[in-house]
């Protein structure tokens, strides 16, 4: 059998392979693939927020300003909203992305560099410095940038539990009807059963784009419940139309 380059197709990792002269395409989802998306949303966040620093929007504020309007707004929100141990488990993923992504690559040393004062010297540090002032926007940019993501990640993280009383009661409410169907004679349908597996996918990862790419201010209890509540009932259709005989 020949294996083939991977493709990215739906929500999984497909790739193609050749085997007695025919094509079949297999469809990879799980953890890998999650990761694997969630690492090309992640960098698509960073993008989406430096062309919004940088793009002359007409009749908009400019630079790095509004971004950093945004995570304070926001910030201030989450204060609002979340108790004391949700603001903390959201703190530590804050410092947790700011680590990962400044300091383990040494961005948080280049940002400080460039605001350090001229050297009359010609030296190692003062090429280092001028290297830093010249990229500072865009470091300023991946700051607030990664704060922002780490803030709303932490909201995430923290709403899971919402996610799991969605899932349990859709769950719950599909093992009933998917006993009644067996025991009454229901119809068979696989189509619903995997259409709502995939859904139920596309669904989180929608959660993730509706919710991490926005440079703009979002608020989370306007965009966090509704899909809560989709992931329930997708839940609930996926267990109902799950196959009658084990």
């Amino acid at each position: 059998m020949r294996l083939q380059t991977g493709q990215p197709i739906g929500t999984g990792w497909a790739h193609e392979s050749t085997f007695g002269g025919q094509t079949v395409t297999e469809r990879r989802t799980g953890i890998l693939a999650l990761l694997l998306w969630t690492g090309i949303l992640i960098l698509l966040t960073l993008l989406v927020h430096f062309a919004y620093v940088v793009w002359p929007w007409p009749l908009e504020a400019r630079g790095i300003e509004p971004l950093r309007q945004t995570v304070l707004w926001e910030r201030a929100r989450v204060e609002e909203l979340a108790a004391a141990p949700s603001l903390r488990v959201i703190g530590e993923a804050i410092s947790f992305t700011y680590r990962t992504t400044f300091e383990w690559t040494g961005l948080d040393y280049a940002l400080a560099t460039s605001t350090q004062p001229p050297q009359h010297e010609a030296n190692q540090n003062e090429a280092a410095r001028r290297v830093s002032l010249g990229l500072r926007p865009l470091l300023e940019t991946m700051y607030w940038s990664v704060q922002l993501l780490g803030l709303r990640m932490g909201v995430l993280l923290v709403s899971l539990p919402l996610f799991a009383v969605a899932a349990l009661g859709g769950a719950a409410d599909g093992v009933v009807g998917w006993y009644l169907r067996r025991t009454g004679g229901g119809r068979e349908s696989g189509f619903l059963y995997h259409r709502a597996k995939l859904a139920l996918w596309t669904t989180l990862f929608a959660l993730w784009a509706v919710y991490l790419l926005p440079p703009v201010p979002v608020d989370p209890a306007t965009i966090i419940p509704p899909f809560a509540v989709a992931v329930g009932l997708l839940t609930r259709v996926a267990i109902h139309w799950f196959k009658k005989y084990l």
